[in-house]
């Protein structure tokens, strides 16, 4: 099932005795969080996190009644897989115990978790959920939440900025959130700068800009690359994400004759850099567009799985590569 199913289910107070989450890490993270309370307020639970796990140990207490009416719960944090077999008795022992229930928190490779789903089955008594990467506005809506929350005033760009240098970790932008509300003051994107990474004015975009002006990008690839605070993924994500949106300003100015940010990103942009992504944007064909995200989308697979190449020598020469399409 997908996001919105699982919150029918939460607020129903329904969700099935045995249930595997996978995916997205901050969603995985925070619906583990509110499934165990519909179960338990923490009495009676056994939680194995990564290698602690031992089947042994959770079939014993998954199996075991329960003499006053309460609940067992087990949980699960794993990584890696969990032999089909025993899986597979842990959600029968759940079904047949009334009083056990059993939460398979997932953070492998989703290949992986696909394996497993065979074994939470609606017709065993369990079922699962896969969580997706949330797009910028909607990170930017979840952002602005917890700001909310803590009090911070943010402006949204500044979310957006912090989502894109956090190489769109939300449970990352999450954490540093945290931390520039102690800065009792309206954090602007130079403040995400300075507080997050220290970066002073050498700005991902501007690099961005450079390389879409078809200009020498060498030496502030180097520099960005040599910060620390960029790797070779990160850079290529927020490049793909920069296009996506140049794309996106396209095609609603092609239909509409105008450019509106919040209607075409869901959040609102300052006013230069809206006047600036329109004039960009319309600056390529949309046959442009397929070519350029083909190309990142290929570039990014052969850095996260060739494993004999020089990953900043690979990313300069598909970056330069590139700058041909345009």
């Amino acid at each position: 099932m997908y996001k919105r199913d699982l919150d029918a289910l939460i607020l129903a107070k329904n969700i099935p005795k045995a249930f595997l989450l996978y995916g997205e890490p901050f969603f995985t993270d925070y619906y583990a969080k509110k499934i165990l309370p519909l179960w338990s307020q923490g009495e009676n639970v056994l939680s194995f996190y990564f290698d602690e796990y031992h089947y042994e140990s959770a079939k014993s207490f998954i199996s075991q009644p329960s003499l006053f009416g309460d609940v067992n719960v087990l949980y699960i944090r794993s990584d890696k897989k969990i032999a089909k077999k025993e899986l597979d008795n842990l959600v029968r022992l759940c079904q047949k115990n009334p009083n056990s229930f059993f939460l398979f928190h997932f953070s492998g490779d989703d290949r992986v978790a696909k394996e497993l789903c065979k074994s939470f089955g609606k017709k065993k008594g369990g079922d699962f959920a896969r969580f997706f990467k949330p797009n910028t506005g909607e990170a930017v809506a979840l952002m602005r939440e917890k700001a909310g929350s803590l009090g911070l005033d943010i402006e949204n760009f500044a979310l957006q900025h912090l989502f894109m240098l956090q190489n769109e970790d939300l449970s990352l932008c999450m954490n540093e959130i945290q931390k520039l509300s102690l800065l009792n003051k309206t954090v602007t994107a130079a403040d995400i700068d300075i507080h997050v990474y220290g970066m002073g004015a050498l700005s991902l975009d501007d690099f961005i800009n450079t390389l879409l002006s078809k200009e020498d990008i060498k030496e502030r690839l180097f520099k960005l690359t040599q910060s620390g605070n960029f790797d070779e993924i990160r850079i290529l994500n927020a490049i793909t994400g920069y296009v996506t949106q140049l794309m996106l300003f396209h095609i609603y100015i092609k239909v509409n004759g105008r450019y509106d940010a919040m209607e075409i990103l869901g959040y609102p942009l300052p006013l230069q850099l809206v006047k600036q992504r329109a004039a960009l944007s319309i600056k390529f064909k949309l046959q442009t567009y397929k070519k350029l995200l083909k190309h990142l989308l290929e570039c990014e697979h052969s850095l996260k799985y060739s494993q004999y190449i020089d990953k900043n020598s690979y990313l300069l020469s598909s970056l330069i590569k590139l700058q041909t399409y345009l």
